[in-house]
């Protein structure tokens, strides 16, 4: 009986192996996503070429749609046919693991002229202050962003807005009239306000010396440290933390990173020192935040 059931478990592994050694090798079905962000190559337009230029100029991908992908699937039982169809989704972050009821939509640009005009901007007002890691993968150039909170509000009308592979630009006040460098300069600056607290976000993990600062405090409940209810301002400034709009708790770590990130870029040391020269924590935290966004690549 043994030499039965050793010769049937030879058997056995005989076809395991006779079966592995027919089958094919495995292949990787991988589809490079960055395709999606470049025009059709038999696509010889003058967008298309306009695209391509950017690219090559800046290592940026260039979009005038924020659909990226429709792919044709079939047709159902209706004979209708079905797409997948991906979007820029400016709602989205890898890893992100909430959920929002805000979105956005967006009115596009329509003309060659205008899409010209408002990559132009891009590339000579805003791309010149980000250089290096804080390069964008991508920008979306349209003319009005809507975002809305829910289903029932009003939209609003960023200038700009973002997620972790995109920055979308609203083009509309550079369409409506003529605008002089120093306004074009003042918008480029509102774009950035817009988008630079993402940017930082994405390269998080280069400002472990900023999060040092205020990790005991980062998410925490305020009632953990004694206080009832918010803490003042004069408190929270005392902290190193800038603002806090939670009721209960003190800010992120993302929060933060990105409200001191806005500080920098919008006001010189001269003038934050003498706005928060009381405030040592603060000071170091900003002298912190604008060193390591330099050495990412951004231009003051």
């Amino acid at each position: 009986m043994k030499t039965i059931r050793l010769f049937l478990s030879f058997v056995s592994l005989a076809i395991v192996f006779v079966g592995c050694g027919k089958e094919d090798a495995l292949e990787a079905d991988f589809k490079n996503p960055s395709a999606n962000f470049m025009p059709d190559e038999n696509d010889q337009s003058e967008e298309a070429q306009l695209r391509r230029q950017f690219f090559k100029e800046t290592g940026s991908y260039l979009l005038f749609n924020d659909t990226i992908q429709r792919e044709l699937l079939g047709v159902d039982i209706n004979g209708k046919e079905r797409y997948f169809i991906e979007t820029i989704d400016l709602n989205y972050a890898v890893g992100q693991t909430g959920t929002t009821n805000a979105y956005y939509n967006f009115t596009l640009l329509q003309t060659q002229e205008q899409k010209q005009l408002v990559t132009d901007f891009v590339r000579t007002y805003v791309l010149n202050h980000l250089t290096g890691k804080l390069r964008p993968y991508s920008w979306f150039l349209c003319n009005v962003i809507n975002s809305y909170k829910d289903n029932y509000s009003a939209p609003s009308k960023p200038y700009s807005a973002t997620n972790q592979r995109c920055i979308a630009v609203a083009g509309n006040y550079l369409i409506q009239r003529d605008r002089t460098d120093d306004q074009k300069k003042q918008y480029a600056q509102r774009v950035l306000n817009g988008v630079v607290g993402q940017l930082v976000t994405n390269n998080s993990s280069a400002f472990e010396e900023f999060f040092k600062y205020s990790a005991n405090y980062y998410s925490a409940d305020y009632s953990r440290f004694g206080y009832d209810g918010r803490p003042s301002q004069t408190e929270l400034y005392r902290l190193g933390f800038l603002s806090s709009t939670s009721i209960s708790a003190f800010p992120s770590m993302s929060t933060d990173l990105g409200v001191y990130a806005l500080q920098v870029i919008q006001y010189t040391d001269e003038q934050l020192q003498q706005q928060y020269g009381n405030y040592p924590v603060i000071i170091e935290k900003a002298a912190v935040v604008r060193r390591v966004m330099t050495e990412l690549g951004y231009v003051f």
